[in-house]
């Protein structure tokens, strides 16, 4: 079927209009009608914020106040706002998500929310959520990404804008829109521009409609990465390095793509060269050629139609292996650690691109990717790149048997697994040329400085064959159905289908019951036990836990003071730290994991800055904050208090605070800072999440190897595992000699200390920071899951060098124009160490917890890498 302008949605040419227009400029365009919709569920909560100095901190207490069915309205104007912005659904810790928020302004350029000047790096992140709803609102500037949405079933995003003004630049954020590890997205009539990476970016979910938005000048228009069932149709998509991107990436995490439709796009002038980070990841978006409309990159059951792809410097559409980007070398890697038998397979098949208008293109092809093929062509006496190019290297070696140990066996006889372009045409009615790189059929290939030699061939029936096409994917949110042929129906592009929902048998929620604040004023002697296992109480005061409650450092009503032998690095703050159990209860021994605490088990965490860190105590410091997790018989939960200025009492906190701080430390005077994390923030850091069920929140630092080591005690000297267990804190306690024992570390040790450490010892105190400041977040059931490094202790080094980050690359922006993780032997050049030395929002690690660099972590890791046995990465 020839392509048609008429079936070519009419409210995104009008919303292209306006955002054309309008967007990106001082000037004001037409906004569309924000009433909500039909389909909205009933709102019974609806929370307006007033614009001023407090709209950060009322915003967060909003969105962490949340109840279901609630709406949170920002209001019209330009409002920078201080810090990330986040929604957890479950920010208790109980496993009872609030349901169905909505979060909007009053359109989308009529509310902008600038993150500027931000200390976070995100600007909303959602996460643990159903039924989101993001709509008439504007993101400006983000230090990361506009809004990210991680581990959320259920989200719309529509007339909304993300977006970074000015100049192109690999300084911008990463994300425009972000849904990661998701299920049910709806995006719509947004507008997208300045992402470094992608404006529109859909990574590791399942179940997608992208439809009429707008995105202009990003690197990657549209992203579709490791994501089953997408349909995206009805775009605007123009001005970006690359228009749509369809990628299967070898993450690793099981997460992989299938079933995607890109149809009835206007996919035109892509041709902005590439402003990302450059590194040597082979498949980072830093490699996507100016001037492509469309790649397809190692990702399986595609359908590209009826799209009008116009204007491309190098190609309209490029099908493509991941093995021309990744040496055979990366490729065994991938075999060595894992991720092939995870389901990556580099080779694209069962892709279908028929009933395309493609004209104007192939006139500059240019990239470093596009050199060869370029060169390779010329040769046969080609000039203009191929409208529609097909690399065929993975097929050939396939077919050809050499490919099977990356997953990926012979094509199918029948045809089924085959590259299919039929019926594209220009606008003359002709049929484009498609191009190939390697002829799949070949028997063998020939090796020249390493690569294999190309069999390049042009023709317009080259690729001619016909697959079935693939269904219509409908996503349902809150009983509605959405996507072509759901809501939106057209009689020739998107016929009605049976929008059914399936019978959900499972038990809905039970909301949590309103707390009981009458005993935060319960008095009495000793810790308020019963404010503590119900109610959130304003004032730390009203739990009772230390005998002087203007002093939280010592004498604690029946608390156990203890210490790690590594603590988490926070600008340099003392720490005092207390576990409260209820009588007759006791902690569970665990060997690698956190203790398994009690219900009602309390730890009690103090942060208080000396004005100089060679006099610390009490006395010589300024308390800032004392957080609480509590154990509740929900599960925990996490509540931060703020210290007034004087001391002397500290109120709940729930949003957070940004505070300027001055530490001198050595010496050296650092003006920073200091930020209170909110409540969701908490959340962020303790959850993990397992591959299927609820994120668990859980404490970081009271295990077993970080607390096995000699305290002083009234006086004596006695080992601290050993103290809880003669006190009845802790059962299950094996001999000691077997528990891992850790070196310990602090602000004073010197870096001469650290050069002349035995190298074991260096080994396991390294390890050791790593597993406290980082492994929290890199393991497989933590937020960076879905990245290759990977720090809890007890994966040794010498078995998991690849997780260690040895010679690997990141999945997507790592630091600078590094390329790998760790590099044995050269800190200087490793990306764990760039991230470590990094203050910037966007590019410190850990990225919530400090805002200095850590000098004598950075020292210790510095030395353990530059001394690990030297390895050639390439």
């Amino acid at each position: 079927m020839p392509f048609s302008i008429k079936h070519f949605s009419v409210s995104a040419v009008a919303l292209a209009t306006s955002l054309l227009i309008g967007c990106g400029s001082s000037g004001s365009s037409a906004e569309k009608d924000v009433t909500p919709p039909d389909d909205q569920t009933t709102i019974q909560n609806i929370i307006y914020l007033q614009a001023g100095p407090n709209l950060t901190e009322d915003a967060k207490t909003a969105l962490i106040s949340a109840t279901d069915n609630t709406r949170i309205v920002f209001p019209a104007g330009h409002h920078k706002i201080s810090d990330t912005l986040t929604f957890d659904g479950d920010s208790d810790g109980d496993g009872i998500q609030v349901k169905n928020i909505t979060i909007a302004g009053a359109g989308m350029n009529k509310t902008s929310l600038d993150f500027s000047e931000s200390v976070g790096s995100d600007g909303l992140l959602v996460q643990n959520a159903t039924n989101i709803t993001i709509e008439d609102i504007g993101f400006e500037e983000a230090a990361n990404n506009a809004v990210k949405l991680r581990s959320t079933k259920g989200i719309i995003i529509r007339r909304a804008r993300a977006e970074w003004k000015g100049e192109l630049t690999k300084d911008n954020g990463a994300y425009g829109f972000y849904p990661v590890e998701s299920e049910d997205i709806l995006i719509e009539d947004t507008y997208t521009r300045g992402s470094a990476d992608a404006g529109v970016y859909i990574g590791q979910s399942r179940n997608t409609v992208v439809r009429r938005n707008v995105v202009q000048e990003n690197v990657a228009g549209i992203e579709i990465e490791n994501t089953a069932n997408a349909d995206v149709y009805d775009n605007i998509v123009t001005g970006n390095t690359g228009g749509v991107l369809v990628f299967d990436l070898p993450i690793g995490n099981e997460q992989y793509g299938g079933k995607t439709r890109i149809f009835n796009n206007r996919i035109y002038n892509n041709n902005t060269d590439n402003f990302a980070n450059v590194s040597d990841y082979p498949a980072g978006v830093h490699i996507v050629p100016p001037g492509t409309g469309v790649i397809v990159l190692s990702a399986k059951n595609v359908e590209i139609f009826d799209n009008y792809i116009n204007g491309h410097d190098s190609t309209s559409i490029a099908i493509t292996d991941f093995q021309i980007a990744a040496s055979r070398e990366e490729m065994q890697s991938y075999v060595d650690n894992g991720v092939i038998a995870s389901g990556f397979g580099p080779t694209p098949r069962k892709v279908y691109i028929h009933d395309n208008l493609i004209t104007d293109s192939g006139k500059n092809p240019r990239g470093d990717l596009i050199v060869t093929p370029k060169a390779v062509f010329n040769l046969i006496g080609v000039t203009d790149f191929p409208p529609i190019l097909y690399d065929g290297l993975g097929e050939m070696l396939a077919n050809q048997g050499r490919s099977e140990q990356f997953g990926e066996p012979p094509f199918a006889i029948d045809g089924s697994d085959n590259v299919c372009a039929t019926r594209n045409n220009n606008l003359e009615g002709e049929p484009v040329i498609n191009g190939r790189l390697y002829d799949p059929q070949s028997k063998s290939y020939i090796l020249v400085d390493g690569q294999v030699l190309p069999s390049p061939s042009t023709n317009t029936d080259l690729l001619s064959c016909e697959l079935p096409s693939i269904e219509p994917t409908i996503i349902t949110i809150n009983g509605v159905a959405y996507g072509c042929g759901a809501d939106d129906v057209d009689s020739v592009m998107c016929p009605a289908v049976d929008t059914t929902p399936p019978d959900d048998t499972t038990n809905p929620d039970q909301p949590d019951e309103p707390q009981d604040q009458a005993s935060c004023q319960l008095s009495g002697e000793g810790v308020n036990w019963q404010a503590l296992a119900k109610s959130d109480c304003p004032d730390l005061s009203d739990y009772r836990l230390f005998e002087n409650s203007a002093n939280p450092t010592e004498n604690a009503n029946g608390g156990e003071p203890f210490e790690l032998a590594i603590p988490l690095f926070t600008d340099y703050a003392t720490k005092y730290r207390f576990l409260f159990m209820p009588s007759g209860e006791q902690a569970t021994f665990q060997p690698d994991e956190t203790f398994d605490f009690p219900v009602g088990s309390v730890l009690v965490k103090t942060f208080s800055l000396p004005a100089d860190t060679s006099q610390r105590g009490f006395e010589h410091e300024q308390l800032i904050e004392t957080r609480l997790l509590i154990h509740r018989e929900s599960g925990w939960t996490a509540l931060p208090y703020l210290w007034n200025e004087g001391g002397g009492s500290a109120k709940l906190a729930v949003a957070g605070k940004s505070l300027a701080k001055s530490v001198v430390h050595k010496g050296e005077t650092f003006d920073f800072t200091y930020v209170v994390p909110d409540k969701n923030q908490c959340k962020a850091c303790h959850q993990l999440i397992p591959q299927e069920g609820r994120s668990k929140f859980s404490p970081i630092g009271p295990k077993a190897r970080n607390l096995n080591f000699d305290i002083t005690i009234n006086g004596q000297t006695k080992n601290q595992l050993i103290h809880w267990k003669d006190n009845n804190l802790l059962q299950g306690l094996p001999d000691i000699a077997s528990i891992t024992q850790l070196p310990k570390f602090n602000d004073d040790i010197t870096n001469s200390e650290i050069i002349n450490m035995e190298t074991d010892q260096l080994t396991a105190m390294a390890k050791g920071y790593l597993d406290i400041n980082c492994a929290h977040c890199h393991r497989s059931e933590g937020d960076a899951g879905n990245t290759p490094l990977k720090l809890p202790y007890w994966l040794s080094y010498d078995d998991n060098k690849s997780k260690h980050g040895v010679c690997t690359k990141p999945v997507t922006y790592g630091g600078g124009a590094l390329s790998f993780l760790t590099i044995p032997g050269d800190a200087e050049n490793s990306i764990v160490h760039f991230r470590m030395v990094a203050t910037s929002p966007k590019d410190r690690m850990p990225k919530l917890g400090r805002s200095l660099a850590h000098t004598e972590g950075v020292q210790l890791i510095e030395n353990w890498i530059n001394r690990l046995p030297e390895v050639n990465c390439q």
